[in-house]
Order: structure tokens, then sequence, then C-alpha cells
């Protein structure tokens, strides 16, 4: 898995509370969830949870790395959302041709232009 997915995957965990919550979520089994972020943590080489069989608690690096990663997640979504803002409206050059006397057009053009210099 990438690793913004797994990030985003151990956030789900984190705010959850559990491997089976989050699975339901995500369309895949608690045990998926559960190697995704023990794979994780060999990578960074560091305990993000306290794992019991009834309790799933954040270690203190694992709340360092949630906060993190909650800041991370919260970029990457406003990064999205002003390129799809960016690309809603028009953009290029419109080239408009008409009659010489069509003052029909006028307002509407003008309003184009006030919205769209």
């Amino acid at each position: 898995m990438d690793s913004l997915g797994g990030i985003a995957m151990f956030v789900q965990v984190a705010d959850s509370g559990s491997f089976s919550a989050t699975g339901r979520l995500l369309g895949l089994s608690s045990s998926a969830v559960g190697k995704s972020v023990a794979r994780m943590e060999v990578r960074l080489g560091a305990r993000l949870f306290q794992r019991s069989t009834r309790h799933l608690a954040l270690t203190a690096e694992g709340e360092k790395f949630l906060q993190r990663c909650k800041r991370i997640l919260a970029e990457v979504a406003a990064a999205e959302r002003e390129l799809s803002e960016a690309s809603s409206g028009p953009s290029g050059r419109l080239r408009i041709s008409l009659p010489r006397y069509s003052g029909l057009f006028e307002p509407a053009i003008g309003a184009f232009m006030q919205a769209y210099p």
C-alpha cells in the first residue's frame, strides 16, 4: 500500500480505536488493516499502538505520529480542493462573433467579463 494510503488507514484506526471498525469502513478485513499497520511500524521502527485482546491504544510515538499525519492529510485535502476549484472555472481565450449592432448580448458579455477577467 502506498505511504499516503497507509497514513490514512493509520489515522482511521487511531480515530475509531479498532482494526475491525476501520476494516468495515474501508471494505477490508481487520486482519488486512492490522497487517498494514504492523508493516508501517516495521518500516518506521517504532510501535504505534499498544495492543491487547480487548484494547487498542496509541503509544507516545503513535500519538506524535498521529498529529503529524492529520496535518499531512489536511494539507493534501486542501491542495486537492484548491486544484479542483481552480480548474472548475472557464479558462482560455473566448472569441465571439456577433453582428455589429448586437446590444442584446452586451449585458451577458459584460457580466461574463466581470466574473472571468
